[in-house]
Parts: C-alpha cells; structure tokens; sequence
C-alpha cells in the first residue's frame, strides 16, 4: 500500500474511544524496510499533558494507527497514573506498619 507522507502531517489524533490526543507533527521513516516507524505528536492535550507529567509531545509507534483519512484513529496511549500525595502519604503508613 502506497501512501503520501503528507497525508500523515498536520492531521488530529484521537484514541478508538474518542478522547483527543494531539495533532502530528513529524514521522520517523525506516529506509531500509520503506515504512513508516513512528509519529511525532505534538499540541497535546490537557488530559494527555497532564497524565505523561507535562510532556510537550510523544513519539507514537505506527503500528498504533488503526485508521487515518480526516482525523488519523489510534490504540488507547498509555499513561502513568499520578500518585497524589493522599495515595503517597497512604503508601508510606502502609510501610511503616509492616516494618513494625
């Protein structure tokens, strides 16, 4: 399958179940094998901003892609969780009492 790179720019990203990602910026191509590796998204959004610690953007694997042709469809990202400082201080308790 033939497809202009062009077509991957500038195009928004969204998870399978409709919460925005971002919007891609670049794409890393593999010579060797004439495909597509990875796309640089950037313009994240607040949600995602705010689960990957305040990064301005991802290096996503292509693979992710499940559809592209207006917005581009991607697998679920992955996110850490953010430990409040209830779960933390909840933690350190917890440790305490099987060290005793």
């Amino acid at each position: 399958m033939e497809l202009e790179l062009t077509k991957l720019l500038n195009v928004d990203v969204y998870t399978r179940d409709g919460r925005f990602v971002g919007t891609t910026e670049d794409a890393v191509l593999n010579i060797e094998e004439s495909k597509v590796q990875k796309l640089s998204i950037g313009n994240l959004s607040p949600y995602f901003e705010e689960q990957l610690d305040g990064a301005n953007g991802i290096l996503m694997p292509y693979r992710w892609v499940l559809d592209s042709k207006d917005v581009m469809i991607v697998k679920p990202i992955p996110t850490q969780k953010k430990k409040t400082e209830d779960e933390d201080e909840e933690n350190e308790k917890k440790e305490k009492k099987l060290l005793q």
